[in-house]
């Protein structure tokens, strides 16, 4: 719980749980609680309150904005407002998620076990296809490993693609929307 000491509708405390500096204001000093009934009359016109906030809920673009609260019946009510985030901030919040969400992709299509145990696979498939002709499996193996790799290049180009967008156009794109990361 919060409290604040308001004297004519104007805080002249600021907003605080209840320490021993607050306990000192009220000139409750010692108290290790607030008084049980609120508000308390301080004297001369100050009055100790209950500090209430209307809370909003945002979305990642978005700042919370509190208003600084005004006398409402017996409480101080601080409500939230939101405000948008600029395009650039946006746009660079979007770009710091954008290689994590590449990596997760990625992760999704080859664990990184196999990626390194394809990328060994592979060395060997080219040793041995120097050495003599793949059989029908080692075929196979190979087109599969291609394939993958193909895969992840893709997610690679398509990361690069999402970071070098404007401002604005990635402002306005959704990076976790599997659209986003389809190839043209």
């Amino acid at each position: 719980m919060k409290y604040v000491i308001e004297k004519n509708e104007i805080l002249v405390s600021s907003i605080s749980a209840w320490t021993p500096g607050l306990a000192k204001k009220c000139n409750l000093v010692g108290n290790n609680q607030p008084p049980q009934s609120l508000p308390f009359d301080l004297g001369e016109g100050a009055t100790l309150r209950a500090v209430r906030t209307v809370r909003v809920n945002p979305n990642p673009y978005q700042y919370v904005v509190d208003d600084g609260g005004a006398l409402v019946r017996d409480e101080w009510v601080i409500t939230q407002s939101l405000q948008d985030k600029t395009v650039e901030q946006i746009a660079a919040q979007k770009r710091d998620k954008v290689n994590a969400e590449a990596a997760r992709r990625i992760e999704d299509i080859a664990p990184l076990w196999k990626q390194v145990r394809g990328s060994e696979r592979a060395i060997e498939l080219i040793e041995i296809k120097n050495a003599r002709s793949w059989s029908t499996v080692e075929s196979n193996e190979a087109t599969f490993l291609r394939q993958k790799r193909h895969e992840i290049e893709a997610i690679r180009q398509r990361s690069n693609f999402l970071i070098s967008l404007s401002d604005r156009d990635l402002a306005n794109t959704d990076i976790f929307d599997d659209g986003n990361w389809s190839t043209p």
